[in-house]
């Protein structure tokens, strides 16, 4: 038998093994590859008391249950925010039939971080219901791909840690310099009036800081927004657990941590 004929039947028998197993490579390979990718699910309601724009995070990834899990809990807690929002519309038009604007809501997101260990999103909530201006509200989601959960700030933090000292102080540092900024003394309340973190303080990571937030109010008026504050890595990073240290600070493009 000629090589060349050889060769040919041993491509052919390589082929036919792959079409037959074509299925289990497909998912092994695609197990292998897949990571963290978010796509838009919209929702438009335009009724007598309230219009609404709503934008849900649906992510895909290799783990179909965990998946299933995250993406059932982005859209019940923004159909919960649009719910609430329309009975309380609702209820206003009862009380008076007159008004003409009916409310306004959306919801939007942004990514913060993402990869194969971690990932990171603010669901952002705006309301209309008249007045001056509008209300928004920003929810995060810090997750740990591993096994789905979303952990909250003192997760992270080993548990006899002063965690909480350390970034109130870095905070007033901030604002310290803030207030300079704006020509105010060092020490002034006139636009943030902060004192220390909550037990459930929101925050959201990016690249190798956590950023610590405020919704509107909560330390400083209507026109300062929502007030953000980043805590670099070398302020923290020997206070965290050892688990979180590593998904918070992985950097898949780097060798080390």
């Amino acid at each position: 038998m000629k090589k060349s004929t050889v060769i040919i039947i041993l491509i052919i028998g390589i082929l036919i093994i792959s079409m037959c197993n074509f299925d289990e490579v497909k998912e092994a390979f695609e197990l292998n590859i897949i990571t963290t990718t978010i796509q838009s699910k919209l929702i438009n309601k335009d009724n007598k008391y309230i219009k609404a724009d709503l934008k849900i995070p649906q992510l895909t990834m290799g783990n179909k249950s965990i998946e299933n899990n995250l993406n059932k809990k982005f859209e019940t807690d923004i159909m919960s925010f649009y719910n609430n929002s329309y009975k309380e519309a609702q209820s206003f038009f009862d009380d008076f039939p007159e008004a003409e604007n009916k409310f306004i809501v959306s919801s939007d997101y942004e990514v913060k971080k993402s990869n194969d260990k971690i990932f990171s999103i603010l669901i952002k909530y705006y309301k209309y219901s008249g007045g001056a201006h509008g209300i928004y509200e920003y929810i995060p989601y810090n997750i740990d791909l591993a096994s789905g959960n979303v952990f909250v700030l003192k997760d992270i933090f080993d548990e006899n840690s002063n965690y909480q000292q350390v970034i109130n102080s870095e905070i007033k540092n901030q604002i310290k310099q803030l207030n300079k900024e704006q020509n105010l003394p060092e020490d002034s309340t006139q636009i943030y009036a902060f004192n220390k973190i909550k037990d459930n303080q929101k925050f959201y990571i990016k690249d190798d800081s956590i950023i610590i937030f405020f919704d509107l109010y909560d330390i400083a008026p209507y026109v300062a927004g929502i007030p953000e504050f980043t805590i670099k890595r070398e302020v923290i990073e020997n206070l965290l657990n050892s688990k979180y240290k590593e998904i918070i600070f992985y950097n898949p493009n780097a060798n080390t941590l």
